[in-house]
């Protein structure tokens, strides 16, 4: 018979106006049993290992469709076609193949999708990788009308992708530095071990932001370069409190200069800043 599936260290603040506040930031199983000594044929398996990708990607979109998970003796429907479409997305992962991949995107863009699946989803782009994949999460990344999906995508990037990505990832992340996203979780997944090519970004007000990235890196040699907006007059106070708790002395003795060049009052607090030095 057949089983069942079962700004804490320096805060900037104008003398004119109140301080400002530190950037916070069943496996199924097949039991052959003899009756009466006569041998008995295998029932032949219904499990996902045995769908094709094809079918795996209608459960995936539609579960209530392809599957009886509606008729679940339970009464939670949702949760039961959840589980078919989770389990779906699983499996397409664990093929690896391309084909895959649409599914996998549709799946994760459709809001209805249920978030197990969705989350699935997700892990299954990154275990079958490859240029499909990148083609995919390189154009959500870029799109500025669904920051969620773009920041993902951009996580994503840092695992999948390389510093020829570096230049989309700066142009559409647009943070503040001090800020996390998935945009400065790449750049630094990207540049580890060598974090030279995202200095020419902080030749540039528009693409200043990438100093979060570079501090959090902490690389030898680029504390010249990460200063060296300050003296072409584009630090902010963002900038400056970041700057004062990053835990590099190079970069505090820049802060305070341009703090007190700017008419700001360096208030000490315990604690440490949301990005730090080498922090990774």
């Amino acid at each position: 018979m057949a089983l069942p599936r079962a700004l804490p260290a320096g805060h900037i603040g104008s003398v004119t106006t109140s301080a400002l506040s530190a950037l916070g930031v069943l496996t199924a199983g097949l039991v052959l049993v003899a009756c009466s000594g006569a041998s008995e044929q295998p029932v032949p398996s219904s499990s996902a290992d045995e769908r094709t990708v094809a079918e795996l990607s209608a459960v995936l979109a539609d579960p209530a469709a392809a599957t009886d998970c509606e008729l679940d003796p339970s009464g939670y429907v949702d949760l039961a076609c959840g589980h078919a479409a989770t389990g779906a997305a699983e499996e397409l992962g664990d093929r690896g193949d391309p084909a895959g991949v649409p599914a996998l995107a549709t799946a994760i863009e459709d809001p209805t999708t249920h978030h197990d699946a969705a989350e699935a989803a997700w892990a299954a782009l990154a275990r079958i990788g490859g240029p499909a994949v990148l083609d995919v999460i390189v154009a959500w990344a870029a799109d500025d009308s669904a920051p969620h999906l773009a920041s993902r995508a951009a996580g994503l990037l840092g695992v999948l992708g390389g510093v020829q990505h570096n230049a989309l990832l700066v142009e559409h992340g647009r943070t503040i530095g001090c800020q996390g996203s998935g945009f400065s979780d790449a750049l630094v997944a990207i540049n580890r071990a060598d974090a030279t090519p995202l200095l020419p970004y902080l030749r540039s007000f528009d693409t200043l932001w990438v100093f979060g990235p570079l501090i959090r890196l902490g690389q030898q040699g680029t504390e010249k370069a990460l200063v060296a907006p300050f003296a072409k007059g584009w630090g902010t106070p963002d900038m400056a409190e970041c700057y004062l708790n990053s835990g590099s002395r190079r970069l505090e003795r820049a802060a305070e200069a341009w703090a007190a060049g700017h008419g700001y009052q360096i208030t000490r607090l315990p604690g440490v800043g949301p990005v730090t030095w080498g922090g990774g």
